[in-house]
């Protein structure tokens, strides 16, 4: 398959191995769940997940059981924990994988317990609900009435787990207050699972000498290079290395006169004789119309966004020594240059996961690894 277009999303392997092991560290006896949901937060957990592996890994999450089906193709043995909400009616095809489900409710585990077939047994993490409000038990009676539902002879009651909201954020007064309802909560079991987890990457960077009762940690967009929010980059001071770089080249360099418009609706006109250079990504690419005004890379200049972002192309203002060819940089490093994936999802009032999450599989992913293509 001939790859036409320019422009790639680069993925560095060894950068990405380099951040596994410093949570590794980091974590200090609690193991690292590397968290691949989303085909790797779309970087490809195929790739991502086989490596870490390959150095030892043995705990991942990831958010529907076909990623965990697909995933187990590829990790052979260890822990696969699916974080989201599974169909009762499905839970055979965990155990037959031996794949970990998330337990929300009494309803979702007394009916999983009335499919799954005789003996076998289905491995579960409980997940209760300390703040964020989105999946989870926080009624201690339901609490009870789960807990004793655990004791079926169709149940492996592997784990429990909860969810900072407010993990990346200035304060530790909503994170404080979640982990005593953690605790709280975890009173109530009459029997300790084998697994308890409740940081994420903002968690663990915050309290890698805390929790000294629990067993695992949860890394998702900080093994992909990323800070979950800037707060945690400056006051924490772990240096993470870049993964993802959004790269192109430019296809067509034409100069329009003073005057002239730029794009659908004509949103953009030239207040002079300028240069606009096009490169060949768009919204079908996943870079969207509100990174119009943006300034990225393009061969040694910061050039700007200019007219809406077409779905294939878009449009910048350069100078005339920008020439087809020259090499474009949206986020990441390339060619001893650098922009940050954090300024560039700030500009769009989003995050670095979205930024990542949302590039089409159209843009080509190329791994590295020793600097050299794989």
């Amino acid at each position: 398959m001939i790859n036409d277009r320019p422009t790639k999303l680069i993925v560095n392997l060894d950068a990405v191995l380099n951040n596994y092991k410093k949570f590794v560290k980091l974590a200090g006896d609690k193991k690292v769940i590397a968290v691949v949901k989303a085909n790797s937060y779309s970087l490809g957990a195929d790739k991502i997940s086989e490596l870490l592996y390959d150095n030892g890994a043995r705990y991942f999450a990831v958010a529907t059981l076909e990623e965990a089906i697909e995933l187990r193709k590829k990790i052979k043995d260890g822990l696969i924990l699916v974080l989201g909400v599974t169909n009762p009616l499905n839970v055979n095809y965990a155990i037959e994988n031996n794949v970990s489900l998330c337990c929300p409710s009494e309803d979702w585990l007394t009916q999983a317990i009335s499919v799954v077939k005789n003996n076998s047994k289905l491995k579960v993490h409980v997940k209760l609900e300390t703040g964020m409000n989105r999946i989870g038990i926080f009624d201690k009676e339901e609490l009870r009435h789960v807990d004793n539902l655990l004791k079926s002879e169709k149940i492996i009651f592997e784990g429990v787990f909860s969810h900072f909201a407010q993990a990346d954020g200035e304060n530790n007064i909503y994170d404080n207050q979640q982990i005593d309802k953690f605790n709280d909560l975890l009173s109530t079991f009459t029997k300790k699972p084998t697994y308890i987890h409740l940081d994420n990457s903002a968690g663990t960077i915050k309290y890698h000498n805390c929790h000294a009762d629990y067993q695992l940690v949860r890394v998702g967009i900080s093994l992909y290079g990323e800070y979950p929010s800037s707060n945690i980059e400056k006051l924490y001071g772990i240096k993470l290395d870049t993964i993802a770089s959004l790269v192109s080249k430019v296809t067509h360099v034409k100069r329009i006169k003073k005057g002239s418009k730029v794009g659908y609706g004509s949103t953009y006109e030239a207040k002079e004789d300028e240069y606009i250079a096009t490169i060949p990504i768009g919204y079908a690419d996943g870079l969207f119309r509100r990174a119009q005004g943006y300034k990225i890379i393009v061969g040694d200049e910061l050039c700007e966004i200019v007219g809406r972002v077409c779905m294939d192309q878009l449009m910048v203002r350069c100078s005339e020594n920008i020439k087809v060819g020259d090499d474009v940089l949206f986020f990441g490093e390339y060619n001893n240059k650098k922009l940050s994936i954090d300024d560039f999802a700030d500009y769009q009032n989003t995050i670095s996961y979205e930024i990542l999450c949302a590039i089409h599989t159209r843009v080509p992913r190329v791994y590295l690894s020793n600097d050299k293509e794989i």
